[in-house]
């Protein structure tokens, strides 16, 4: 990761012309996650990782992570169309991989951690020590996987809406949410080392793209996370950013005039005083 913007957007309409284009995007992103997820599901059930970092990280290239709540996955995916569209810049939405974590668990769990059936055949009942086997085996890899993006990625946008922060924490000195992935990728935000544009770039040119309910409630736990690290990003910037666009001629010079413009030192990818 070279830069990390913190996307404080109050106008969303503009960019949900662009659904279309950022949901081709996102499926194409999913389609690679869930194949590789399902066809490296281990004979124990839990999930071989170089198998699936040899098959995917090789098909996934972006220049941008996009780490947000669910609640948000409409603008989120119509906002990565726009950037893709102004400015060529792609971008990878983080819910491809933790948005399929419930369905993959389901699957294991169906192979692997049945411990009684009715006398339909249907599922009575899981093993309680298996269940948490799957499940923490299945959450690890796939935050290993995301942890992997962000280091893979040029940069990081979090987009910070009401719904990714609680309210009540919005004007305190740090926030709660009660995302456990949103907590771990700003975690990861902050102590994921620090690259180059070049180390970036030289990745990107070597890599290329191929073309259920729930009646349970669960229980709520916050995770207190801080921006101080993340580079606020207005209206009025991505304004500005997109008034030049068509100058900008490819995704790497967008994102160099997206970095001086907020001050970001294109040699070391820190702030100037």
């Amino acid at each position: 990761m070279f830069a990390g913007f913190n996307v404080l957007v109050n106008s969303k309409e503009k960019f949900y012309s662009y659904h279309e284009s950022g949901l081709s995007i996102y499926n194409k992103h999913k389609r690679v996650i869930i194949d590789s997820l399902e066809n490296y599901i281990n004979p124990d059930g839990a999930l071989s990782e170089k198998d699936i970092e040899n098959d995917w990280f090789p098909k996934i290239n972006a220049h941008v992570f996009l780490s947000h709540s669910h609640n948000d996955l409409k603008f989120v995916i119509s906002f990565a169309g726009w950037l893709y569209e102004k400015f060529k810049i792609e971008a990878f939405i983080d819910s491809g991989v933790w948005g399929n974590s419930d369905t993959l668990l389901r699957k294991i769990d169906n192979r692997y951690c049945v411990s009684s059936r009715d006398e339909n055949g249907d599922i009575k009942t899981y093993g309680y020590k298996l269940r948490n086997k799957s499940t923490s085996n299945v959450h690890m890899i796939l935050y290993t996987a995301l942890m992997k993006m962000i280091d893979r990625t040029e940069c990081l946008m979090f987009v910070n809406t009401p719904s990714s922060v609680k309210w009540s924490e919005m004007i305190s000195e740090e926030s709660a949410t009660e995302s456990p992935w949103i907590y771990g990728e700003l975690l990861a935000s902050k102590l994921i080392r620090n690259k180059s544009r070049k180390a970036h770039r030289d990745l990107f040119e070597k890599s290329y793209f191929e073309h259920a309910d729930e009646s349970y409630r669960n229980p709520t736990i916050e995770y207190i996370f801080d921006t101080k690290h993340l580079i606020v990003i207005t209206d009025y910037d991505l304004e500005y950013f997109e008034k030049n666009a068509d100058s900008y001629g490819n995704a790497f010079n967008a994102l160099d005039n997206l970095y001086s413009y907020k001050g970001i030192d294109l040699e070391w990818g820190i702030i100037n005083d």
